[in-house]
């Protein structure tokens, strides 16, 4: 009889303690997204939506910071030095899953927890005064003049440069890539004429579609692609069937925390994420970025990370690119 009035004793203390925890505020202090890209690309404006949608949740001021560098990798570093409570948030990209191959990070899919609010499809876009006026336009160019056709696809590596270089290669042309912080100074790079030729998200350049001064020629897809205010853009699989073999290669807008942080605080983030990706600023922005809205958290997240992380590391390899055997960093083969 004794150990059983123990043991109930013991219950209702863990039982009190557990009511004691989820009774206090998890945060006390202001959240602080890193974004681990330039201001004004698709991840920057995504998780400047996400940060206004959480505060309330939260109870406390977000902010959103920029650091970008590194293939993402000097934000990665920052917020995986701070402590692991949920108060510093990483602003992130697909382009984070693409570091354990080429070396920019000691962390992999599995050390994080992600949330991924949406994505947007890809385009090749060139000037307006280009005398471009076809894709194939492109290719022809590129292969009288291989080497010389200016392309900028974002920074490297990230999901517009890597997909550029799987495209080319592919299809036989070799172009000169050009690297960018980002994809905000990539659409810049093209309206200066500084490029001829640029690979970014639909989202990213829609402005500069809509007031024509970009030229969208392709969808880099598999399905075709509606961009408002411009029409259907044809997938690049229909004139290049094998590029199927690589594609689709999605771009993630989210972000991420350290996987081992309390599981409390991890919730309470959830919860907040959850409730952002409802609002419609939120909406408002995915619009704007011709985004599919995800709104992912949780194992789904973690596990299509992981998915992600294995085509693209692997496509690493077959492209020659990688600098890490992913085999040896515990990413299978897809």
């Amino acid at each position: 009889m004794k150990k059983i009035s123990l043991v109930l004793a013991i219950l209702i203390v863990l039982l009190a303690a557990t009511v004691s925890w989820s009774q206090q505020k998890v945060f006390t202090r202001p959240v602080t997204i890193v974004c681990a890209s330039a201001a004004g690309g698709g991840t920057d404006q995504t998780n400047r939506g996400l940060a206004e949608g959480m505060k309330e949740t939260l109870g406390v001021q977000v902010n959103v910071i920029n650091m970008p560098g590194g293939g993402m990798a000097i934000g990665m570093d920052y917020v995986w030095g701070k402590p692991h409570d949920g108060s510093t948030i990483l602003g992130v990209s697909e382009t984070a899953l693409f570091l354990p191959g080429f070396g920019g990070h000691h962390t992999t899919a599995k050390d994080w927890q992600w949330f991924w609010a949406g994505g947007s499809p890809g385009v090749v876009l060139v000037p307006m005064q280009s005398k471009y006026k076809t894709f194939m336009d492109i290719v022809d160019d590129a292969k009288a003049r291989p080497g010389q056709v200016k392309v900028a696809a974002s920074g490297h590596p990230s999901v517009w440069s890597i997909k550029w270089i799987a495209i080319t290669t592919s299809i036989g042309i070799k172009t000169n890539d050009l690297v960018y912080g980002g994809s905000a100074p990539s659409v810049t790079a093209g309206l200066t004429g500084e490029v001829d030729v640029v690979h970014v998200s639909a989202g990213e350049a829609l402005q500069y579609m809509q007031a024509k001064k970009l030229r969208p020629l392709v969808a880099t897809e598999v399905e075709p692609v509606n961009i408002p205010g411009i029409g259907t853009m044809q997938p690049i699989t229909d004139m290049f069937p094998d590029l199927k073999k690589v594609l689709p290669m999605p771009q993630m807008l989210g972000m991420a925390i350290p996987i081992n942080t309390p599981q409390p605080i991890k919730d309470t983030i959830t919860r907040a994420f959850t409730v952002a990706m409802t609002t419609d600023a939120m909406k408002r922005i995915l619009e704007a970025q011709v985004a599919t809205p995800f709104g992912l958290s949780g194992e789904k997240a973690n596990s299509l990370s992981k998915s992600l992380e294995s085509q693209f590391n692997w496509a690493l390899v077959d492209l020659k690119l990688a600098k890490k055997n992913p085999a040896a960093l515990g990413i299978a083969k897809p």
